[in-house]
C-alpha cells in the first residue's frame, strides 16, 4: 500500500493534534490540515475528526482550530468531528474512535500526520481496533530536526509502557 493511497471507501480523517499559536495553526499542524483538506475534497462523502486539547499556552483547542481551518478550506462544518479534551498520541486517537462509534462512522481511518509519526500512531490506532492507513502530511526540515528525535523518544515510550495500557 502506497503512503497516501487514496482508498476507494470513503475513510474518516483523523488530523491528530499539535500546536496552536494565538493567531495561526503550527506549521505541523497546518500541514496535517492541509493533507486532509485534499483527502475530504476528494471525497466528498468522508468525514474528518480532528483532535487535541487546549495546551496551557494555546489560546484554544486543537482539535477546533483545526476545524476551523478545514471550514475556510471549503469543508462543510457537518462532515467535521472536533475532539477537544486530548493531551497526546494515544488520547487523540482514543477519543477519536469514542466519536467514531458513537457517530457510526465505522473504524478504517486516515491518519493525517507527519511521515515520521505514522509508525507509532498506526500502532496506537490498531491497537484501538481502528484499520487506519497513513496521510502523510508534509514536514518542514527544520522541524524534522526537532520533532524526529522526540518521536524517537515518543516510541521507546509507547514500546515500554504505553503499549501495554492502550486500550
Amino acid at each position: 500500500m502506497g503512503a497516501n493511497r487514496i482508498s476507494p471507501e470513503n475513510a474518516v480523517v483523523i488530523v491528530l493534534g499539535a500546536h496552536v499559536f494565538r493567531n495561526h495553526l503550527s506549521g505541523t499542524l497546518q500541514n496535517r490540515v492541509q493533507k486532509a483538506a485534499e483527502y475530504l475534497l476528494a471525497h466528498p462523502d468522508a468525514k474528518c475528526i480532528t483532535t487535541g486539547g487546549q495546551g496551557y499556552n494555546e489560546p484554544c483547542a486543537e482539535g477546533d482550530a483545526a476545524r476551523e481551518a478545514l471550514i475556510r478550506l471549503g469543508i462543510a462544518p457537518e462532515r467535521i468531528f472536533a475532539e477537544t479534551k486530548s493531551v497526546n498520541t494515544a488520547e487523540n486517537l482514543r477519543f477519536a474512535r469514542e466519536i467514531l462509534l458513537r457517530e457510526d462512522l465505522g473504524l478504517r481511518v486516515k491518519i493525517a500526520t507527519q511521515r515520521f509519526h505514522q509508525w507509532r500512531a498506526g500502532q496506537m490506532a490498531r491497537q484501538l481496533g481502528m484499520e487506519p492507513e497513513p496521510l502523510i502530511a508534509a514536514d518542514h526540515p527544520g522541524t524534522r530536526l526537532k520533532l524526529v528525535p522526540r518521536e524517537g523518544l515518543a516510541i521507546l515510550k509507547y514500546l515500554l509502557f504505553t503499549r501495554k495500557t492502550l486500550k
